[in-house]
This record gives structure tokens, C-alpha cells and sequence, in this order.
């Protein structure tokens, strides 16, 4: 896992740090890993814990230490649970104010 600094979360609309999650799927014999496919990039935002799944190719550089300049467009933001932008508790869905802290949604 590799963190990345100064990137603007679409959700909680800070500088904050991501980490980048990499994920596989591999063939193993005897616990050996022999390939691997079906790889797909995630980032991870340290602030709301907001999860985005980015392209390989811009994953694949940043793993490799690659200058890749990640803008808004790159983050696919995968909806997990609906959290308060405020103060991060668990709200239901159909929630106008966080029930918490009162704040609009």
C-alpha cells in the first residue's frame, strides 16, 4: 500500500492523504502464487474513509512511482454507506439531516 499526498477528496472537499489499495485475483498451487489477473486500483481517503476505484493504467503508474497527476475526473467514488459529510456517523439514506450533529445532507 502507498499513501499519496495532496489530493482533493470528492466527498469531504479536503487536501487529504489516500492510500492506494491494490487488488487481484491469482492462481496459487500449494500456496505459491503462480499468475495473477483481474487486477483493479482503489484509492482510500484518510479524512471520510471515502473509497474511489481508479483506471489501471494510473494505478499501475503510481505503484511503480510514475508521475501520475490524478484529477477530479479520475475518481469513481463506489458508494459503501451513507455517512455524514460532518461528523462521519452512519446515517439511513433517506435522511435530509444527520440525525448527530444536525447537519443538511
Amino acid at each position: 500500500m502507498k499513501e499519496l499526498h495532496n489530493i482533493t477528496c470528492n466527498n469531504c472537499d479536503n487536501l487529504s492523504v489516500m492510500k492506494l489499495i491494490k487488488n487481484y485475483t491469482y492462481f496459487h498451487i500449494f500456496f505459491i502464487p503462480i499468475f495473477k489477473w483481474n487486477e483493479s486500483y482503489y484509492l482510500m481517503c484518510k479524512n471520510c474513509d471515502s473509497i474511489y476505484s481508479i483506471s489501471n493504467e494510473k494505478g499501475n503508474a503510481i505503484e511503480k512511482g510514475l508521475d501520475s497527476n490524478l484529477t477530479y475526473w479520475d475518481l469513481n467514488e463506489i458508494k459503501t454507506d451513507n455517512r455524514c459529510k460532518n461528523c462521519g456517523n452512519k446515517i439511513d439514506n433517506d435522511y435530509r439531516y444527520c440525525p448527530y450533529c444536525g447537519e443538511q445532507i
